[in-house]
């Protein structure tokens, strides 16, 4: 019973459209907009040896198809014995935009950070999955459509628009390797194989407005995934985000 009457709220919560779209090259291609949804930044590094378990756990919390996760492989790891193939400082960053808005005294890993919303240690399922709940029984207060992807050598060009209250918003373009396996071979995590889920490679932010059109590059290193080899190993996500207190206001991913 209680089965059944989780799959009927699941169905009045989310509002979720599935189309096939023309990508510019042969084949259809899939893309979700939202109503509602939860955005998972795990902020992480492969020179902590704190924070596979915190990688291991993302899949099983985005097992929801508008569950939608981004691994973030900071920087200020790499100077103790291990460089993340995968790290940036643009992310490092990022996670210190987020520990101001939550007046943290200092940036850590792993941490995971919903919605904008909420931030906890990305190894806490219980905590994880309840504030998920909590953000899957609202409503989205932006839509956000992708109308159009063409793909042209390692550039997408991309169209999309915004329904809803984004002036006070930014446009954060995310191009995603949605499975990556690395030998660690130095640091914390010596010897280790590490698997990783939708990292991101390419990152945008832009001023939002009702109609976009924009180009992001896929970096040449994405491969093709060796488990799903008719499928490409990269994914497209769009989200909005109020430039005050951080909260992401909408969601929109685009499969090859």
């Amino acid at each position: 019973m209680k089965w059944i009457l989780g799959v009927i709220f699941l169905g009045l919560a989310v509002f979720e459209v599935d189309k096939k779209i023309n990508s510019g090259n042969k084949g259809h291609h899939l893309k979700r907009s939202y109503q509602s949804f939860a955005i998972l930044e795990l902020f992480t590094s492969e020179g902590c040896s704190s924070c596979p378990p915190a990688d291991r756990l993302l899949p099983h919390l985005a097992s929801e198809a508008n569950v939608i996760p981004l691994s973030f492989h900071v920087d200020y790891w790499d100077r103790y014995g291990w460089k993340d193939p995968f790290s940036n400082s643009s992310f490092t960053d990022r996670q210190r935009g987020y520990a101001k808005q939550f007046k943290l005294e200092s940036i850590y890993t792993p941490q995971l950070v919903i919605n904008g919303e909420y931030e906890l240690v990305g190894s806490n399922r219980s905590s994880a999955e309840a504030d998920i709940k909590k953000l899957l029984a609202e409503n989205a207060p932006l839509q956000l459509t992708i109308d159009e992807v063409k793909k042209e050598n390692d550039k997408l060009s991309v169209s999309c628009r915004l329904q809803g209250d984004f002036q006070n918003c930014d446009l954060l373009v995310a191009i995603v390797q949605k499975h990556a396996e690395v030998n660690v071979k130095a640091g914390e995590n010596h010897g280790a194989k590490l698997s990783h889920i939708n990292v991101v490679r390419s990152f945008l932010k832009l001023p939002a407005k009702e109609k976009m059109d924009f180009q992001v590059s896929v970096p040449s290193g994405i491969a093709q995934d060796n488990s799903t080899p008719d499928k490409e190993n990269w994914q497209l996500i769009i989200y909005t985000q109020q430039k005050d207190d951080l909260k992401i206001t909408g969601a929109a991913v685009y499969d090859p």
